[in-house]
C-alpha cells in the first residue's frame, strides 16, 4: 500500500454522495434485514430500501463510519453516500478515480450489498463532495491565530476554532449555493477521538494509519450542490470523469479567496506605531485580542459613527485591519506562513 499522497495532484475527497440507477444494486442473501423496507399499504410491494449506518448500534457495529444508501424502487433511483473510511485499510488515500471503484467494491466485503462498480461508474452523478488534502504541517498555536487574523474580508466569512485543534472558515451567506466551509484541522489529533477508535479497531493496520497521520493538517472544502461542485471544479456536468478529473487547485483557490497576504512586503521593517494615533489603534485592537470583527460591533454599539458618515466608518476600519496586518507581520510572519500553506496546496499538472 502506498500512502504517499503529498505529491499527488489528482482530486481527492473525504466524503462523496452520488444518484445512480438502483438496477446497480442488489442484495446478499441472508442480510436483507440490514435495509430498512417501506411498503405500498395497498399492494403490499416495496417502495424503498434504505440502510443508514447511524441510525441504530446494530449498524453502527458493521460499518462505524458513515454509510447511507437509499434505493428507490419507483423513481428506479439510488442515492449513496458515504466517507473515504470506506477504503478501510487504504483509508489515508482518500477517494479518488484511483480508489472509488475499491470503495464501491468494500460493500460487499463487509456484507452490505453488492453493487454493480462499472455500471455505477458510466451512470452515476455526483451532488455533495468533500475536496480533501493532507498535507505534512503541524498546525500551531501560532499558524491558528495567523489565520483568524489574516481573512482577507473578515466580514465575507465568519471562523470557529474547535478543540484548539481547528479552524472553520463559512461564508456568510444563506443562499446555499452561494455557501462556502473551508475546514483546516490537526488530522493527527483527530483520528486519536473516541469517535474513530471502532473504525481504527476493524482494520487490520491500524498502527500504520496512526503514523500516516503523525504531524499532518487535513483541509477539506465542503461543496454540496451540483452547482457548486460545477462552479469549483470547472466541469459542465457532476459525472464521475469530470469529477474525478475537475480542477485540482480547488483547494489553493478557495484559500487565496479566505486569506490575503500583507501588501506591504516590507511591513517587519516600517515601525508598528509611529504617533499617538497609531497607538489608540493598536490599543483598540489588543483590547479586542485583534479581533476584526469584535473591533468593528464594538464601534456599532457605541454608535461612534452615524448611518451618513458610513464611508468615514469604512475608512477607520481599512486603517484599523492595516495596523492588524502589520502587528501580525512582524509578530508572526504572517506572509511567509501563507506563502507556506500555499507551496504545499500547489499542484503542478503535468
Amino acid at each position: 500500500m502506498n500512502h504517499d499522497t503529498h505529491y499527488n495532484c489528482k482530486l481527492q475527497y473525504d466524503t462523496v454522495r452520488f444518484c445512480t440507477s438502483s438496477d446497480n444494486i442488489s442484495l446478499i442473501k441472508g442480510k436483507e434485514n440490514l435495509f430498512k423496507h417501506t411498503f405500498d399499504i395497498e399492494t403490499g410491494e416495496v417502495t424503498s430500501m434504505e440502510f443508514n449506518s447511524q441510525a441504530n448500534q446494530a449498524n453502527r457495529n458493521i460499518v462505524p463510519f458513515s454509510l447511507y444508501i437509499r434505493v428507490n424502487m419507483q423513481s428506479k433511483r439510488m442515492i449513496i453516500e458515504f466517507s473515504s473510511k470506506l477504503l478501510l485499510e487504504d483509508y489515508p488515500l482518500l477517494i479518488s478515480e484511483d480508489t472509488f471503484p475499491q470503495a464501491l467494491r468494500n460493500m460487499e466485503r463487509l456484507g452490505i450489498c453488492k453493487l454493480d462498480v462499472e455500471p455505477i461508474i458510466e451512470d452515476c452523478h455526483f451532488n455533495k463532495l468533500h475536496a480533501t488534502k493532507d498535507v505534512d504541517m503541524e498546525l500551531t498555536e501560532s499558524i491558528l491565530n495567523t489565520l483568524n487574523l489574516y481573512t482577507g474580508n473578515y466580514r465575507k466569512y465568519k471562523w470557529i476554532h474547535y478543540m484548539n485543534e481547528g479552524i472553520c472558515f463559512k461564508k456568510d451567506v444563506k443562499t446555499r449555493d452561494c455557501q462556502e466551509e473551508l475546514n483546516i484541522y490537526n488530522k493527527e489529533v483527530e483520528i486519536l477521538t473516541p469517535k474513530n477508535k471502532p473504525f481504527l479497531k476493524m482494520v487490520s493496520n491500524p498502527t500504520e494509519i496512526l503514523e500516516y497521520y503523525q504531524k499532518k493538517t487535513r483541509f477539506e472544502l465542503k461543496m454540496e450542490t451540483k452547482r457548486k461542485i460545477r462552479n469549483k471544479l470547472k466541469i459542465p456536468d457532476t459525472s464521475y470523469h469530470s469529477v474525478m478529473r475537475g480542477n485540482p487547485n480547488i483547494l489553493l483557490e478557495q484559500f487565496d479567496c479566505i486569506f490575503t497576504p500583507s501588501a506591504n512586503n516590507k511591513a517587519a521593517d516600517v515601525p508598528l506605531i509611529n504617533n499617538f494615533h497609531d497607538y489608540t489603534l493598536f490599543c483598540t485592537l489588543y483590547l479586542h485580542k485583534f479581533n476584526l470583527k469584535m473591533v468593528e460591533q464594538d464601534i456599532k454599539d457605541r454608535r461612534l459613527y452615524s448611518q451618513k458618515s458610513r464611508c468615514a466608518f469604512g475608512r477607520k476600519m481599512n486603517k484599523i485591519k492595516s495596523m492588524a496586518h502589520a502587528w501580525s507581520e512582524q509578530s508572526m510572519n504572517t506572509n511567509a506562513v501563507l506563502e507556506g500553506i500555499r507551496e504545499k496546496l500547489m499542484c503542478s499538472v503535468n
